[in-house]
């Protein structure tokens, strides 16, 4: 155990210090600091007894190491060069010039090994360099800062292996060259390393990715697999992966499977793209098995491996790959939807069972023909629809895609809402224009059963278009037009009017309807709407519109939606008071034709 005295060891380490060395600090012993703990395991350096004499004088700097005493430094064992920064603070003597020496000190690891009963031992010099001999803070500055270059994998080669290099330490003090009110163990630090392998994650999917082709196509499809590392010098060249019988054998044993191991020609994996800052590594896969068999399913499984780093993947990326004749499907062919705009939209969608290289045409064709046939085999009676009001713009499905919609704009303007009357529009796939060898998996024929109806239930757009002013007790965005009952009439004024109930938490429901001989703002497209409450009890029809005021709610045809503007009150103190309504609603769920 090495112990001399503190100002004699100082003077030794400045001399030399102030000599200079090409190769940066040379590991000198310092015993300025001495162990002295009031309780075991507890590194902390005695302060000397001279920098308490000056504190006394003076009114010092206060300064500290933010990592002082033991810290550990992560790194990956096989980098070559990496570097640690090391932060002085300082809370007061902001306007005072303050440097430091620093002073590589061996005693600072004798200290630590007696009172903790360690085996710590100098980091031989040839593991770290520090490339400065002293620190100052620059004027008004909090902090002053410098780094120690050490190397990983130099370090890791001295003393054989991760484990025993994190038994090397660097110590290390900042001796104050001005007057310094610290603690000298704030001022002292020992710094070691932990040395983490470079490892290489894959993030596969638990399930497989599954892939279909069709005969005889050849549409090649890029698939996406990523990783993560952590460390900064990854070589995608000692990366590759696997894919064996063995893999598929091991899938087929445990999920009951049949599945062929997809042959090398059929797929390829690039070099990967690593990204250094972000520390993630992404593949690109292609595959191309439309020249296989279709009366098989075939599997791809990919394991990374890697020599010189270790791979970590929890699940085997695994694509399935089915070959398959051409298939169309269109979707939701038969339907009933409810027209609230003056131009009612409708979606015709296709769908295809694997990409093709060359765009395929969706074309359909109103056919009011097929009405009678329907209504026939539904027992029913609806209507056609003249053809002026249905225009269908078709569509393409382009090359490697698998979808595409066709779209149809009914003209309902004219036809009048609620008036028993039904239409069904028949939207016929022309399937001359599909690829030959094609296979339809549904009817090529839509049927869209339409009504023009505003009954079902009425909700807000969104929470942007809810402009309700004040929150009245029982009224709430969540119960708002919400509930509804099926078509009857109400008399108003003597006025018969259909209507819809729209229930709250009172006693009580709000009903409103459309004044369709009324005309909103000179506007041809908007009628008034005009709302009123039919209390359970205690009020007659006359008081139950008098307790409305209504501030201009109308109906949009063009949009579908009703805007609501009108105050309810109980009694005149209620009027007084600020407790108008201002809603947008539309028809989030009509009703259907089987419930009227």
């Amino acid at each position: 155990m090495r112990r001399k005295g503190w100002k004699g060891a100082v003077c030794v380490v400045l001399a030399i210090l102030l000599c200079g060395c090409s190769s940066g600090v040379k590991i000198v012993p310092i015993e300025s600091l001495s162990p002295t703990s009031t309780a075991a395991n507890v590194y902390v350096p005695k302060k000397s007894p001279a920098a308490e004499e000056t504190q006394v004088q003076t009114a010092p700097v206060v300064a500290r190491i933010e990592d002082s005493g033991m810290t550990t430094v992560p790194t990956v064992s096989i980098y070559q060069n990496d570097a640690y920064t090391v932060t002085l603070a300082r809370t007061e003597g902001l306007s005072r010039a303050a440097e430091f020496d620093i002073v590589v000190d061996e005693a600072l690891i004798d200290e630590y090994n007696e009172l903790n009963g360690a085996s710590l031992e100098p980091m031989p010099a040839s593991g770290y360099t520090i490339g400065v001999t002293s620190v100052a803070f620059a004027e008004k500055a909090k902090t002053a800062t410098f780094s120690i270059q050490f190397k990983p994998q130099a370090i890791v080669a001295a003393a054989g292996s991760p484990r025993r290099s994190e038994n090397f330490v660097i110590p290390f003090a900042c001796v104050p060259r001005t007057t310094v009110n610290s603690a000298s163990q704030s001022l002292s630090a020992l710094v070691r390393f932990s040395f983490s392998e470079p490892t290489v994650t894959v993030d596969a999917p638990v399930d497989p990715v599954e892939l279909t082709f069709i005969s005889g196509v050849p549409v090649p499809r890029r698939l996406e697999l990523s990783c993560r590392a952590n460390f900064t010098t990854l070589q995608t060249s000692k990366l590759a992966f696997a894919a064996t019988q063995e893999m598929v054998d091991a899938y087929n044993a445990a999920n009951q499977a049949d599945c062929l191991l997809l042959p090398a020609d059929c797929y390829s994996v690039d070099a990967g793209t690593f990204d250094a800052e972000a520390l993630t590594l992404l593949y690109g896969i292609t595959v191309d098995a439309s020249a296989l068999d279709p009366d098989h399913v075939y599997l791809l499984p990919l394991k990374l491996a890697a020599n010189d780093y270790a791979v970590t993947q929890d699940n085997m990326y695994y694509v399935k790959v089915t070959i398959q004749e051409i298939q169309f499907t269109v979707n939701n062919t038969d339907r009933y939807e409810a027209a609230t705009r003056l131009a009612h939209p409708i979606s015709l969608d296709v769908a295809l069972n694997g990409a093709l290289a060359d765009d395929v045409p969706v074309e359909f064709t109103y056919d009011p023909s097929k009405v009678a046939d329907y209504n026939a085999s539904k027992g029913k009676a609806y209507e056609a629809l003249d053809a002026f009001r249905v225009t269908v713009t078709n569509a393409a499905m382009t090359a490697g895609t698998v979808r595409a919609t066709a779209t149809v704009s009914v003209d309902m303007a004219g036809i009048a809402f609620d008036d028993g009357k039904e239409y069904v529009l028949p939207f016929v796939l022309d399937e001359s224009k599909l690829p030959q060898g094609s296979v339809m998996m549904s009817d090529e024929v839509v049927y869209v059963r339409l009504k023009r109806t505003l009954y079902g239930s009425w909700s807000n757009r969104n929470s942007s278009d809810d402009l309700q002013k004040t929150a009245t007790s029982g009224w709430s965005n969540s119960n708002w037009m919400k509930a509804t009952t099926k078509p009857s009439d109400t008399a108003v004024d003597g006025k018969a009017y259909p209507y819809v109930n729209c229930y709250y938490s009172w006693s009580t429901g709000y009903h409103w309807y459309v004044a369709w001989d009324e005309v909103y703002g000179g506007d041809p497209n908007k009628r008034v709407v005009h709302a009123f409450s039919k209390v359970t009890s205690g009020y007659n029809e006359a008081q139950q519109v008098a307790q409305t005021m209504d501030y201009g709610s109308y109906f949009d045809m063009e949009t579908g939606t009703v805007f609501f503007d009108f105050q309810y009150y109980w009694n005149d103190d209620d009027k007084n008071q600020d407790k108008r309504q201002t809603i947008q609603c539309y028809l989030e769920s009509p009703l259907t034709v089987a419930e009227f």
